[in-house]
């Protein structure tokens, strides 16, 4: 008979908003997922500016969606589309990227997450897309609401390897991606009008981010739960190493 205690579930940190100055909130399937997962999700702040002390208390990161990131973070001046601005939040995050990435704890970011892990990084952004490359692919509709539309999955690729896809149909949010990526990063995917939508560091295997919004189809997309289960599965390595524990191989 094991008499030893069962393993806690990963701890996922989940980056919050500010919602018109008067609340904190998250779309629920952020959480959703990864439960589904098997993590225990927890969610903090903008205006935390320990990213050591979130770091410690947490096994993985993910860095959310959300509004637009202040070009004074990447020497750029303001395009009239910028909204929702919060640069306490873009300064918090940036530096939680940089210091998960530091210490290799694993980070998943999302939409916004991926331009904050570019950033850092020393990428920098198109503000706008229609105005940068066309409207080829509606990334976004004018009444500013998610839309569907397919990704292209490069061959020997993390997001190969995770989704098990060449293609991948998600549910897009955006109307900024990257423009000059960070030399650290490589592409995972793309849209068809070019637009790069998935990222890993080959230097580092623990970060990953996505452009789109898994969290808004992985209930019923298990490709798109699988980017959630990955991440989960990469924070119970990390804990097996650190204790000495076996772990499954991810």
């Amino acid at each position: 008979m094991d008499d030893s205690p069962p393993s806690a579930p990963p701890v996922i940190a989940l980056s919050a908003y500010e919602r018109n100055g008067e609340a904190f909130s998250l779309a629920p399937q952020y959480a959703a997922a990864v439960c589904q997962a098997g993590g225990l999700p927890i969610l903090f702040p903008p205006q935390c500016p320990e990213a050591r002390l979130i770091l410690s208390r947490c096994d993985a990161l993910v860095l959310t969606g959300g509004g637009d990131i202040s070009p004074d973070f990447y020497g750029a001046s303001r395009d009239d589309s910028i909204h929702a601005v919060h640069p306490d939040r873009d300064a918090s995050e940036i530096a939680l990227a940089r210091e998960a990435i530091a210490r290799r704890i694993p980070v998943l970011g999302i939409c916004r997450g991926l331009q904050i892990i570019n950033v850092a990084l020393g990428g920098d952004l198109l503000q706008d897309l229609p105005k940068s490359i066309g409207t080829r692919i509606c990334h976004r509709n004018a009444e500013h609401n998610p839309v569907m539309h397919e990704v292209i999955v490069l061959a020997d690729t993390l997001l190969g390897r995770i989704a098990g896809r060449d293609t991948l149909e998600i549910s897009s949010w955006h109307h900024q991606a990257i423009a000059n990526m960070a030399p650290a990063l490589r592409i995972n995917a793309i849209a068809e009008d070019g637009v790069i939508e998935a990222v890993d560091m080959p230097d580092n295997p623990d970060v990953f981010a996505v452009q789109w919004h898994p969290e808004h189809t992985a209930a019923g997309d298990p490709h798109q739960q699988a980017l959630f289960d990955w991440l989960v599965q990469r924070a119970a390595r990390r804990i097996a190493r650190a204790t000495g524990h076996s772990a499954t191989k991810t």
